[in-house]
């Protein structure tokens, strides 16, 4: 398996998309007889305010469609933010709420003072670049999650943990959920790195080695991660309430941080034994 072309996955991503719509819910009649799930192509045109041989095209990769028409196919989708961007960094040309694809700015900060920096956390941190994979991490952080240190490089990244080793299954009572977003962010990120070698390699190795990644990759889902709270097992201390914030150094918005810390006083407790030992 390979990544597409954004072209060509623009209207991989509206198939699956206008599929996944009822004619009832954007206010068209049901209809008898169909043969396809979701809206037609010629519905979704009709509800976008686009004409249908416009929208054919677009869906076929043979026109740039504007910003304006983007929006009202994803209105007409139901997309939330991070898919309405997802949706405009297929198309290449027009962008939407993310930044341009030129004017990114991608990892120029050094190994020596990420590192440092994440060592300077009181909680668990780690880092990861655009591909996930993670380029450093604190004590605590390998202590909550893995030892980073004793995989192997490749193996560094948190797709391919997530769906290939046994551990952090056990880790994450909620696995799949948070398996299944990793795969929906490295998704958005092939779309805003288009042609990345790193994201191609590591879609071709997780297509070998995991059934469930195929099956999601196939779902075209797209997330973005920001903040949350979450829950892990852990081997030792038990149950840990956690909650995180994911930070952008202004020197690498590529690059993202993870913190935690605790969201109650049996996991601050945890920690403090972790930070002891």
């Amino acid at each position: 398996m390979s990544v597409s072309n954004p072209r060509a996955e623009l209207g991989a991503f509206l198939r699956h998309r206008r599929g996944l719509v009822t004619p009832q819910t954007v206010g068209l009649p049901a209809t008898t007889g169909r043969r396809v799930p979701g809206l037609r192509r010629e519905e979704l045109a009709i509800v976008s305010g686009v004409s249908p041989d416009h929208y054919q095209r677009i869906e076929q990769g043979r026109v740039n469609p504007s910003a304006q028409v983007l929006d009202a196919i994803a209105t007409a989708l139901g997309l939330d933010d991070t898919e309405r961007a997802h949706l405009h960094a297929l198309a290449a040309d027009h962008r939407g709420p993310s930044a341009p694809r030129h004017e990114r700015k991608h990892h120029n900060l050094r190994k020596a003072d990420l590192s440092a920096l994440i060592a300077n956390f009181n909680g668990p941190a780690f880092a990861l670049n655009h591909c996930r994979d993670v380029l450093a991490w604190n004590a605590l952080g390998a202590e909550l999650i893995t030892d980073f240190g004793a995989l192997a490089v490749q193996d560094r990244n948190m797709v391919w943990l997530m769906l290939t080793d046994p551990a952090l299954q056990d880790l994450y009572p909620d696995w799949e959920t948070g398996a299944r977003a990793q795969v929906a962010m490295l998704r958005r990120a092939s779309a805003l790195n288009p042609g990345d070698s790193r994201i191609q390699q590591l879609v071709g190795r997780l297509s070998t080695h995991s059934d469930r990644f195929v099956q999601w990759w196939a779902l075209r889902e797209v997330r973005e991660k920001t903040a949350g709270t979450k829950t892990l097992n852990h081997p030792r201390l038990g149950r840990l309430s956690l909650a995180f914030q994911v930070l952008h150094p202004s020197a690498a918005l590529d690059v993202e941080l993870f913190t935690y810390y605790p969201t109650d006083d049996t996991t601050a407790d945890a920690l403090r034994a972790l930070s002891a030992t």
